[in-house]
């Protein structure tokens, strides 16, 4: 049974500020697996973060409270209703690409994406309200680094 993104507001129509929203984005994708969150996804989730503009002047300090609000909106909130609100959060293309970027980054942490998780991110981009070829823009942004290196790697051999 696959998890289903709700669409529209929750019953919860308080705004998240866009970087809990994000976060959240990005822990409920490392937990999309069904296998929970691992730490390796934490601490990569983590590092991520900081790597988004978004969160370019965020401290040490900042990143504890940012994981402290989720912690307790998670505990609060149903998931799949905490994560339409995140989504419902962001307010712009780049929030809601930073919240996709940072998704398929979790979810290839372990560079296995079964079914489930590729359902799950593809429901995901549909919530964000980007394009398929937007979508594969980012991807071959993100993952075309690695590939790039590959190359270079086979050349040298």
């Amino acid at each position: 049974m696959s998890r289903r993104l709700p669409r529209g507001r929750s019953a919860s129509s308080v705004a998240l500020e866009p970087e809990v929203a994000i976060a959240i984005i990005g822990l409920f994708s490392a937990a999309a697996d069904g296998e929970g969150i691992t730490s390796t996804e934490q601490y990569a989730l983590s590092e991520m973060l900081g790597e988004i503009g978004q969160f370019e002047d965020y401290s040490e300090e900042d990143f504890e409270e940012l994981g402290e609000k989720v912690a307790i909106l998670i505990e609060e909130e149903d998931p799949e209703e905490l994560v339409a609100q995140a989504v419902n959060s962001l307010p712009n293309r780049g929030y809601r690409e930073a919240a996709y970027i940072t998704a398929i980054l979790v979810v290839g942490i372990d560079e296995e994406v079964p079914d489930s998780e590729q359902d799950y991110i593809s429901e995901l981009q549909e919530a964000l309200n980007i394009s398929n070829e937007r979508a594969q823009e980012l991807i071959d942004e993100v993952f075309g680094v690695e590939e790039d290196e590959e190359c270079e790697d086979d050349e040298e051999e």
